[in-house]
């Protein structure tokens, strides 16, 4: 982006020995080298500095809207993953029908329909018009707030927590419901499948134990990335419902030249990527046997 990043901090009205006081003071006097690694190892200590434009430190700023997005994203991914991932089996065991037809065509509308407009069409309906949900924010003005961890699990919170909670998940829904459909119809064809059914299982037996348990080795593979998205990319989510999370902070850093949490904001989402891949990674030898982590042996 244009512009000095230290503008913020640094007014150009100043002295010149003001100036050079303050980009002392922030170690901008340095050579670049010499700042780099001043910034890997603050990086590990993690004193991440503080923000321009409130002063506070960034690792607490990051701290609090954090698990913010945690808990909308959290709760958003396990209602599409389970929801999705059950639809998917049952549309792929009863393909053709009437449910298989009408959940596709649902998902993919909600799956095009950018997340503001759901949003914004939710809030209209129950917000506006039948006043059963609050239009924004994580908590009523004036409820007294619980304290630590019980704020997330108060009735107030969750009641918050609802309409986002059902935004992101109608648009994220599409993908591990018709993954698993995909697959689960490719693995009915296989002949441990028929072996299976000559074995005389029940037919559920055969669809969760053995076909579902394969099937499912794409969806979370595809399942880390799009939970690194989702965290990462519902600003506007964020922003229809007022959300204090990662993503709306992540704009307004960028906006305000606040360089500080823009990179605190943009380590935090990459490591949480790359440790939802690892997750991913490591869940395969428990869901596919024939995965193991070891040494190969030599023939």
């Amino acid at each position: 982006m244009p512009g000095d990043p230290t503008a913020q901090v640094i007014s150009p009205a100043l002295d010149e020995v003001a100036q050079a006081r303050l980009k002392q003071a922030y170690g901008l006097d340095k050579p670049l080298y010499v700042q780099y690694v001043l910034y890997i190892k603050n990086l590990v200590l993690l004193d991440w500095g503080r923000s321009f434009t409130s002063s506070k430190k960034v690792f607490d700023i990051l701290a609090y809207r954090f698990w913010n997005t945690i808990f909308l994203m959290g709760a958003a991914m396990c209602f599409v993953l389970v929801i999705g991932v059950g639809l998917g089996m049952v549309m792929a065991w009863r393909r053709q029908g009437p449910l298989d037809m009408g959940a596709t065509v649902s998902a993919l509308v909600f799956q095009s329909a950018p997340p503001f407009v759901t949003g914004l069409l939710l809030l209209m309906v129950l917000s506006f018009r039948l006043d059963l949900f609050p239009t924004g924010g994580m908590h009523t003005p004036g409820v007294a707030l619980a304290k630590g961890a019980a704020i997330f699990l108060s009735r107030d919170f969750i009641h918050h927590l609802i309409l986002p909670t059902i935004t992101v998940a109608l648009y994220y829904l599409a993908t591990p419901m018709l993954i698993m459909r995909d697959s689960m119809l490719e693995v009915m064809g296989s002949d441990f499948i028929e072996l299976a059914k000559a074995k005389g299982l029940a037919p559920h037996v055969v669809m969760i134990k053995h076909a579902a348990r394969n099937a499912l080795l794409a969806v979370v593979t595809v399942s880390s990335l799009m939970i690194g998205f989702a965290i990462g990319g519902q600003v506007l989510v964020e922003t229809v419902f007022s959300w204090p999370g990662m993503g709306q902070l992540m704009v307004e850093a960028a906006s305000s030249h606040d360089y500080p949490v823009a990179q605190g904001t943009f380590l935090v989402l990459a490591a949480l990527v790359i440790f939802l891949n690892l997750l991913a990674d490591i869940s395969y030898c428990y869901l596919d046997p024939r995965i193991k982590l070891g040494k190969t042996s030599k023939g």
